[in-house]
């Protein structure tokens, strides 16, 4: 039995606002990783590690001197710890993490033109490095005792390195909630990038991901790099044994059934209601990033009107989206051309065919997926896609999900939901076609199958599944 748990991540599992006395308060920050995560050490001795990213977090961490303190989250003390990297901050986050890392690991780059190497060395090792080195020594400091250490996504690929090298016997596993890519791909990063993201995760004991299909990318990177030897499902590095393992997640059903019984939801399923009138509702909910194809997700919905006008009259298509690192000028330009796309609906088919919330609003979120008839998820990539489990596990309405085969999720949710090449416009218009077209014998057996398969993998199994895995390979690491 471990003595407690340390967590790294970019962001931590507290988000701050003011009382009525002005003072600063901490609330639980969103999802099932922060539950999970947050639960495990609220009842064991832990701490949460993460950069602060924001001026409430910089003011937290500079008038806590960057020490630990212990907040209540959800009723439950958890002791977190935040890193104020200062102007750093900008070249890790959103030069090296949000292009380098996350567009190459989403096949993103626009191949003729980008990426280019021209500015990567300065914000590379002048900024991402320097930052996984704050959090890796900060997390090296509380790993005392017998401690599983669990590091998050990759903004802290080389973060294992530095825990390993200041304490070289700690359990360490990281989890990439992204996907992941083969050497043909891998090679669009500079070489110092590549070979620092691999070095540093090879570092761990357990290098984990969300669908086997990462795993075996991450595998044939490792190998093609020449940094290890295959050995089944394993690598070798030198003489250590490094886990490359996969750990369904699944949704904290709890918790999202707590947060769509609230009063914020039901206004917001009322005002859904009255914009639907009556008519079947094609819904979805993302991030405007680039990576969750909304703009192909518009052109077909475009397509399914151009090829039968009269659904015009007998569908809504409703879309959420929530702006996401607007400070890169790519991000920007993808919002607006989703935004023209969209006005070209309405113009073409009337102002009733579709309404785009552009916002931060989660309760409208949770409203339209308890109400849609088609849950549109066409990610061009994704290491999960915790919104087509969502959906299905709040649904009411039997509805149907139209779901990207390039998606983690697609693992579990593939035989129950209508899945589609994400770049085949027309083949995700006939998605949604057959969907809105289907009998209601065939999706009340598919959304009950979409249900059970978003069971597996919940929060709390999920942590457990790991911990027992990364206990296993720490004690077999040396060969």
């Amino acid at each position: 039995m471990t003595e407690g748990l340390i967590v790294a991540s970019n962001r931590g599992p507290a988000r701050w606002a003011r009382d009525e006395e002005g003072n600063r308060t901490a609330k639980r920050g969103f999802g099932g990783l922060v539950t999970a995560l947050g639960d495990a050490l609220a009842e064991e001795p832990g701490q949460w590690v993460s950069v602060a990213l924001d001026d409430d977090d910089i003011a937290v961490a500079r008038d806590h001197g960057e020490q630990p303190l212990t907040v209540e989250l959800a009723g439950s003390p958890t002791t977190v710890r935040l890193l104020d990297v200062g102007d750093r901050f900008a070249d890790y986050y959103d030069v090296v993490s949000n292009q380098l890392l996350w567009f190459t690991l989403h096949q993103l780059w626009n191949a003729p033109y980008e990426p280019t190497s021209a500015d990567w060395r300065a914000p590379w090792e002048g900024s991402y490095l320097p930052v996984n080195e704050r959090v890796g020594a900060a997390v090296a400091e509380a790993a005392q005792g017998d401690v599983d250490v669990l590091l998050q996504d990759y903004h802290l690929c080389a973060a294992p390195a530095v825990v390993r090298r200041e304490r070289p016997e700690v359990p360490l596993l990281q989890y990439l909630h992204t996907p992941w890519v083969g050497p043909e791909l891998m090679e669009r990063l500079p070489d110092a990038v590549a070979h620092g993201v691999l070095e540093g995760l090879l570092a761990a004991d357990v290098v984990a991901f969300s669908s086997q299909r990462w795993c075996e990318r991450f595998r044939e990177c490792a190998e093609s790099y020449g940094l290890a030897r295959r050995d089944g499902d394993t690598l070798l590095v030198g003489d250590r044994r490094v886990r490359v393992s996969p750990f369904t997640l699944g949704v904290d059903a709890d918790g999202l059934a707590a947060s769509a019984a609230s009063a914020a939801v039901t206004a917001a399923g009322e005002r859904l209601d009255a914009l639907r009138d009556g008519r079947a509702m094609i819904a979805r909910a993302e991030r405007t990033d680039l990576s969750k194809n909304v703009l192909r997700g518009l052109l077909a919905y475009e397509r399914l009107l151009t090829d039968e006008p009269g659904l015009a009259d007998r569908v809504w298509h409703y879309a959420n989206l929530n702006p996401s690192r607007q400070g890169v000028p790519a991000y920007r330009a993808y919002l607006e051309a989703c935004q023209e796309v969209a006005d070209r609906i309405r113009e073409r088919f009337g102002e009733r065919a579709l309404t785009l919330d552009v916002g931060d609003d989660y309760p409208a979120v949770l409203a339209a997926l308890q109400r849609y008839d088609v849950l549109l998820t066409n990610s061009v990539a994704d290491g999960t896609n915790l919104v087509a489990k969502e959906g299905p596990t709040l649904n009411t309405a039997d509805g149907v999900l139209v779901l990207s085969r390039t998606t983690g999720a697609v693992d579990v949710l593939g035989e129950a939901a209508l899945t589609v090449n994400p770049f085949d416009v027309a083949e995700t218009t006939a998605a949604l076609r057959r969907a809105l077209a289907m009998d209601a014998q065939e999706r009340r057996a598919r959304a009950s199958a979409l249900r059970e398969a978003s069971a597996q993998g919940a929060p709390a199994d999920w942590l457990a599944a790991q911990r027992r895995t990364l206990r296993e390979a720490a004690a077999t690491r040396w060969s």
